[in-house]
């Protein structure tokens, strides 16, 4: 795992966050039913028509997002899971496929051993609260806690919220992914100064199909007023992971010049007997030079 501060980490390899002292394991935007919608033809994105609309597509964002899980709590003990919204994706009913889907997952995260899960919500969280008080799982609209005698807030991010008197903000919403070193797009972490002297940390999706926004200093292009408003978007650090068995045969040593220019922070992870790299972009100008190469 990659440290951030005050003891949160990424986890290597997927799309969360794991906070330790509370054995919490952060995900967000799994957006579960969309496959559903998308034969549909219910649109819902907040930036516009989907390109999915009618377009009967393989269900695999829950199989995708249990991979995930089943890698993480193998590697560490994980007591209390925290879905940091959109769990679902349908804005106006519950979707068969989100009911039967948000039932799996709660059950298999039980089996792994997680004894308290947690759903804050989300915008498309709608129409979910009687499922959820029915397989005992907690509905919120935030979560706050203190950490190595600093505050952190967990909150979905498409709404304002007081920014000040908090040291770290984690938040979904955005899906940020940037195009880079062979990938169509990679998923990322951004590592974002508040004007407040906080930092706000914004998470990729969960979910394959909602890659998202790609990484930019324009403020307009983002939906979270927490980033248009409050982030210090050009001082950002970008964070990402590549699976090296997957990587294009010149990435491992790319990585390793770029290392050398103290442009990028590089860690290196086995999983699985896989290599895997966890790689820190100094800033958002620097992730576009390196990934128009």
């Amino acid at each position: 795992m990659k440290e951030l501060d005050i003891g949160l980490y990424i986890v290597a390899g997927a799309p969360f966050i794991y906070v330790q002292e509370y054995r919490m394991l952060v995900m967000a935007d799994l957006h579960l039913g969309f496959e559903e919608a998308a034969a549909r033809g219910l649109t819902y994105s907040a930036r516009g028509g989907s390109s999915y609309a009618g377009v009967f597509l393989p269900r695999i964002q829950l199989k995708r997002a249990l991979e995930y899980l089943r890698r993480t709590t193998s590697r560490i003990p994980v007591e209390r899971l925290v879905v940091n919204g959109d769990l679902k994706h349908a804005f106006d009913r519950l979707l068969k496929q989100e009911k039967s889907e948000v039932a799996a997952l709660v059950a298999e995260a039980r089996s792994m051993g997680i004894r308290e899960i947690e759903v804050v919500r989300g915008n498309h969280d709608n129409f979910i609260r009687p499922l959820l008080e029915k397989l005992e799982v907690s509905f919120v609209d935030s979560i706050d806690i203190a950490v190595r005698g600093g505050r952190l807030l967990i909150v979905h991010g498409h709404s304002e919220v007081e920014v000040s008197g908090w040291d770290y903000i984690v938040i979904g919403h955005e899906h940020p992914s940037i195009r880079c070193l062979g990938s169509l797009r990679l998923p990322v972490f951004m590592k974002i100064p508040l004007e407040n002297g906080g930092t706000l940390i914004v998470m990729p999706a969960t979910g394959p199909y909602h890659p998202g926004v790609s990484v930019t200093l324009d403020r307009s292009s983002y939906l979270s007023p927490i980033v248009k408003r409050h982030g210090l978007l050009d001082r950002a650090s970008l964070i990402t992971w590549l699976d090296l068995g997957s990587a294009d045969s010149g990435t491992p040593r790319l990585v390793e010049s770029l290392t050398a220019t103290g442009l990028i922070d590089a860690d290196s992870f086995t999983l699985d007997g896989s290599e895997v790299i966890v790689l820190e972009f100094k800033d958002v100008k620097v992730a576009g030079l390196i990934c128009s190469l």
